[in-house]
């Protein structure tokens, strides 16, 4: 079976500005993989190199065994989706209309969402605790419940790997766990996960495997195991970190359900 995901020595950056430098790594089908570094280090030019956004300056991309700058967007919305750090407000329409967006990439060009596609819909909606908002028009709703929307919608679209920057953004503690969850769900179905987040915690719960960024170079990746110590971690944020002590007071979300 064919990755889902495949870089081999991508190179990406704007203009003369290179970002991203021989970055190489594997995403298998039921793998979660979090990307994690500072500011600057490439993150974001990562997922939109994967989502076909930004030319490859050098390497290759491929999606589902498809070269991803050969791949039409129509084509490439029919095997992922995802969730952009900064969203289009899209605040002409409702919750339920921008979840069934999901739906477009399988259906013909003058096909229309059908009962199943709404039903589906509200299903996710529901899940994500946005169910109340399909009738709400996007502009009277917070960041936080947006950005749930936003994840319906990609979810929705059934994708095989499914591409997050910063998805618990905007989204409090309860909210962050919860979003979480129904994306670690879906991996036991297949699902492969490339998500950007910032919290080293949230990462070690809802990835398998995980890819430090610095400067743009890869100085990291594989299990999250063997990747999240204190030693790779305190030389990509250079700033001294160890696991809390028992002695200090630390609260943490509790990731299995009661």
């Amino acid at each position: 079976m064919a990755p889902l995901l495949e870089l081999d020595s991508l190179r990406a950056g704007y203009g003369q500005t290179p970002v991203l430098s021989g970055v190489s790594f594997r995403l298998e089908p039921g793998q979660a993989w979090v990307v994690l570094g500072p500011n600057g280090a490439g993150k974001s030019t990562l997922v939109r190199a994967v989502m076909g956004l930004l030319p490859a300056s050098g390497g290759t991309v491929k999606v589902c065994g498809l070269p991803v700058q050969a791949t039409t967007s129509a084509q490439l919305a029919k095997v992922a989706a995802w969730v952009p750090q900064t969203m289009d407000d899209a605040t002409g329409f409702t919750g339920l209309e921008l979840a069934l967006m999901g739906r477009a990439p399988h259906l013909s060009a003058w096909g229309l969402p059908g009962q199943r596609d709404e039903e589906r819909a509200l299903e996710v909606m529901k899940e994500l605790g946005v169910a109340h908002l399909a009738s709400r028009p996007l502009a009277e709703v917070s960041g936080g419940e947006r950005r749930r929307v936003w994840l319906a919608r990609a979810l929705v679209q059934a994708p095989k790997l499914l591409v997050l920057d910063e998805p618990t953004a905007f989204l409090d503690v309860r909210h962050q766990v919860e979003t979480l969850r129904a994306v670690r769900r879906r991996l036991a179905d297949g699902l492969g996960v490339l998500a950007v987040l910032h919290d080293v915690n949230l990462a070690m719960h809802v990835a398998t495997h995980a890819l430090l960024l610095k400067d743009g170079k890869c100085v990291a990746q594989g299990p999250v195991a063997d990747v999240l110590t204190a030693s790779a971690l305190s030389a990509l944020f250079d700033i001294a970190m160890h696991p809390a002590a028992e002695a200090e007071q630390v609260f943490v979300p509790r990731w299995e359900a009661p």
